[in-house]
C-alpha cells in the first residue's frame, strides 16, 4: 500500500473514530527541571498507549502543530510539545539549536518514558537534529535501549550547503542512534533527491530507516504563507499523515 492510499484510509478512520467517541481533550502545561533550566511542556493528554514527543522550536506559537496535536489526542495519541526556545531564552534562529543542551533533551525523553507509553519523537527541518541528539544520548544512558521510533519531516541535517557533484556532509548526530526512523520529504523540493543518501547515513549505527515522499508539496508546507491547494489539504490532515508514519514504524518493528 503506497503512502497516498494509506494516508487516505487512516484519515477516514480517524474521522470516523472521533465522530463516534465525541471525546475532546484540553491541553495542559507540565513543567520539568533539566539541570538549572525549567522546561514548560504543552501536553495534549490521551488514554492510548502511544506518546508523541515533538520538538517545535517555535516559542510556543505553532498553530498548525497545536491543531494537529489536539486531533491526535482525540484519537488516543498523547502529544507533548516542549517550549525549548523560551526555556533557554533563545531567539528563533537556526544557530539557537546548539545552545539547547543534550541533557535537557534527554531529561524530556526520560520524563516521557515514565508514562509507560510507547514513545515516538517527531520534529521538522533543522529541529530534527534535536531528536537525533536526544535519542542518541538517551540510548547511551539506557544500555542502548531504543525508543519506539522517530518521524523526521523534511530533515535539514547538512553541515554546510551541499555542493553539486560532491558527497554531502551531515551533522555529527547523524548515524549515532539505533532509533527506528521514518523520513518524510516533499515531492516538490530539491532535497527529495538527497533522501537516499541521508537514509544510508542514518543507518550506520543500526537504525532501520524508511523514507517516503509526500506528493505535490514542498518542504515546510504547513508553515508557508504561499501554500498551494495540495499543501493546504495535507496541512489540514496532518494528524492523518502522522498516524500513517507511526503505522509504518510499527509495521517495520513487527517484521524485525
Amino acid at each position: 500500500m503506497n503512502l497516498k492510499t494509506l494516508f487516505t484510509f487512516l484519515v477516514l478512520t480517524t474521522t470516523s473514530t472521533v465522530s463516534h467517541t465525541g471525546l475532546l481533550f484540553a491541553n495542559e502545561v507540565k513543567t520539568i527541571e533539566a539541570g538549572d533550566t525549567e522546561i514548560d511542556i504543552r501536553v495534549f493528554p490521551a488514554t492510548g498507549n502511544t506518546l508523541l514527543l515533538g520538538f517545535p522550536c517555535d516559542e510556543g506559537k505553532s498553530i498548525a502543530e497545536e491543531k494537529t496535536a489536539r486531533s491526535l489526542a482525540e484519537d488516543g495519541i498523547e502529544v507533548w510539545m516542549p517550549d525549548m526556545l523560551s526555556s533557554f531564552m533563545l531567539p528563533k534562529v537556526r544557530s539557537s539549536l546548539s545552545s539547547i543542551t543534550t541533557d535537557a533533551l534527554t531529561a524530556l525523553i526520560s520524563e516521557a518514558t515514565k508514562t509507560g507509553k510507547k514513545v515516538y519523537l517527531i520534529a521538522s527541518g533543522p529541529d530534527t537534529e534535536l531528536v537525533l541528539r536526544g535519542a542518541s544520548n538517551w540510548e547511551t544512558q539506557h544500555n542502548n535501549t531504543s525508543l519506539a521510533g522517530a518521524v523526521l519531516m523534511f530533515p535539514r541535517l547538512f553541515k554546510d550547503t551541499p555542493v553539486p557533484g560532491k558527497k554531502p556532509e551531515y551533522k555529527n548526530v547523524v548515524g549515532k542512534t539505533k532509533l527506528p526512523i521514518l523520513l518524510l520529504e516533499g515531492e516538490r523540493t530539491p532535497n527529495r533527491w538527497g533522501i537516499n543518501s541521508l537514509s544510508h547515513e542514518l543507518q550506520k549505527n543500526g537504525s532501520p530507516v524508511i523514507s517516503k515522499i509526500i506528493p505535490d508539496v514542498r518542504g515546510y508546507f504547513f508553515k508557508r504563507q504561499d501554500a498551494n491547494r495540495s499543501e493546504d489539504v495535507v496541512t489540514s490532515q496532518m494528524a492523518g499523515l502522522i498516524k500513517v508514519s507511526l503505522f509504518y514504524l510499527q509495521e517495520d518493528n513487527t517484521h524485525d
